[in-house]
């Protein structure tokens, strides 16, 4: 088995990428889900803000698919330090699990720096292994001003691992030219209340990661006031998380300035 397969199969991925017969091990295999996040059929000439970028899936695919710039955004250093701030009560399990970024890239430091990277950040290694020019910032969805503005701007699973959404949905906003699409995990079922309620339940003393579980309503709401004119959920569906064998509720709104 060559490295560069291992690192595929053994190695941790958030998303699952196809790439010369070779599968990532990953959380989320986005693929089979991409109907429901309404993107255009092309995005030639367009400018892309993927904030909250993770594994870098969805930056791959906005180049793949036309866009003239894209640009990923994440607070992960890749160094085994912490990309959040985590409920006290779990911060210790989630030092652990952040460490393990830093334990894949001693583990397969021979293929990262065969192309030229520090850590294993896995956007940056697809972009080298499929010749995009995709960018990459470290930086916090609580200050974006400093990149500009996009045609389209993405937040996907990202609001409910926040401690202020209201803020984060501020800052997309102002850099948000054309649409923001805002996709949200851990979503409430409508089932649990009246649907036509903003409703926000505080779910941080479970896991200490996931702090919030938003209604549709909530996050349409939170979109109004930060300032996006139409607003609207295009979609509900359910995504496996493959390493947990667990299904999470989805849904995803459009906003336009």
């Amino acid at each position: 088995m060559s490295d560069l397969k291992e690192l595929f199969e053994k190695g941790r991925w958030y998303h699952c990428f196809n790439h010369e017969g070779m599968f990532s091990n990953g959380t989320y295999d986005v693929t089979q889900y991409l109907h429901h996040y309404r993107f255009d059929s092309g995005y030639r000439g367009k400018t892309v803000l993927d904030v909250g970028c993770s594994g870098g899936y969805f930056s791959i695919w906005m180049k793949e698919h036309g866009a003239d710039r894209v640009l990923g955004v994440d607070s992960n250093k890749y160094d085994g330090s912490l990309a959040f701030e985590p409920s006290y009560a779990h911060k210790q399990a989630h030092e652990e699990k952040y460490s393990q970024y830093l334990d894949d890239y001693i583990k397969f430091k021979p293929v990262y720096e065969k192309y030229d990277l520090i850590n294993s950040n896995t956007l940056l290694l697809m972009t080298k292994l499929k010749g995009l020019d995709v960018e990459f910032s470290n930086g916090s969805i609580y200050d974006l001003s400093s990149y500009g503005g996009f045609d389209l701007v993405m937040c996907n699973d990202l609001l409910e691992y926040l401690r202020d959404p209201i803020t984060a949905i501020e800052q997309l906003y102002l850099v948000t030219r054309g649409k923001c699409i805002i996709t949200v995990s851990s979503a409430m079922k409508t089932s649990w209340f009246d649907k036509n309620k903003a409703i926000v339940l505080y779910q941080g003393h479970i896991s200490g990661g996931s702090f919030f579980s938003l209604s549709e309503e909530a996050v349409k709401a939170m979109c109004k006031s930060a300032g996006f004119k139409k607003v609207e959920v295009v979609s509900r569906f359910d995504m496996k998380n493959r390493r947990h064998g667990e299904m999470n509720k989805h849904f995803v709104v459009h906003a336009q300035p």
